[in-house]
């Protein structure tokens, strides 16, 4: 299950699309609503626009969101009152846990595609005339479809199951698409430290721990490969530092991490054990440069 959520400024546009009734390829079903006359969609978007003129400075009062289900649950969602019915359920869910509450909405199902899915328009200005927030948004949109999904018992897309055309991606974007699947493979069948450690060695992936200045505290990991480096944080949040703990455990456990040692494929040189640790235990030979040889920036 995702959501998406656009902002708009009229109400009639919106209402057309989301309830047009008279495109038979979308069959729109009105499935329900709260607070509007629904003799037609024009009766509708007057609704919307009489409450919304309580708070005339906000310019843009309309919420339009799109709830769409995989193909997967395509047999949870049939064309008759029990699918409206958990679809409109689930949709009502969404708005509570998002907490959009006490104010007008309607919910339209299409049936233009082949994933089940359907529309709901609500107003900004609540039946007080307080305006709802929308402050971390996109954040919140996603842990509530993570919980709804599981909730319900919906598919849930592996993390690494989207397709992209990679001819299409940037040298920059193809290294970072590649690193990121990469990495994450390596985790999906690992578990424990060492089990990463070791798969990313044989793809010739390099894993580095980030510390505080002047301190021995991990603050992050980094991985780095054919010279392309960026932090597990930024590469994605389930290859943060603290998140790769909660997944294999705590890293002093199973690794002895030294100041001034990095994890290196076996093939990267200078490796003193069988971990493919660098170990600088002499201060005069201490390494200065990075782990990793910077690339060129793009002019």
């Amino acid at each position: 299950m995702i959501a998406k959520i656009k902002t708009r400024a009229d109400f009639g546009g919106i209402v057309n699309y989301a309830n047009d009734q008279k495109n038979k390829k979308k069959c729109a079903i009105l499935l329900a609503h709260e607070g509007v006359c629904v003799i037609s969609n024009k009766t509708i978007a007057d609704s919307f626009q009489i409450q919304a003129s309580m708070r005339p400075k906000v310019k843009s009062p309309v919420k339009h969101v799109s709830l769409a289900f995989s193909s997967q649950d395509i047999n949870r969602f049939p064309d008759n009152e029990e699918g409206d019915a958990l679809m409109a359920e689930i949709a009502k869910k969404w708005m509570e846990q998002m907490g959009i509450r006490n104010t007008q909405y309607i919910i339209a199902r299409h049936h233009d595609t082949k994933h089940p899915h359907c529309h709901l328009v609500f107003n900004r200005i609540d039946n007080d005339g307080n305006l709802i927030s929308d402050s971390n948004e996109r954040i919140h949109n996603a842990k509530v479809c993570r919980t709804l999904t599981k909730e319900y018992g919906l598919y849930f897309a592996p993390k690494n199951s989207k397709t992209r055309n990679k001819s299409r991606l940037r040298p920059y974007q193809l290294r970072k698409y590649n690193l990121r699947f990469a990495t994450l493979d390596a985790l999906t069948v690992s578990r424990s430290w060492n089990d990463f450690l070791g798969i990313l060695k044989g793809l010739g992936i390099d894993m580095r721990f980030n510390r505080t200045d002047n301190s021995d505290k991990i603050r992050g990991i980094s991985f780095c490969q054919n010279e392309y480096s960026i932090a597990g944080s930024k590469l994605d949040r389930d290859l943060s530092f603290n998140s790769l703990c909660a997944t294999l455990g705590n890293v002093a456990a199973e690794l002895v991490v030294q100041p001034h040692q990095a994890i290196t494929p076996s093939g990267g040189g200078g490796a003193s054990n069988e971990l493919g640790w660098r170990d600088d235990k002499d201060k005069d030979n201490q390494r200065t440069e990075p782990f990793y040889k910077p690339s060129k920036r793009r002019r």
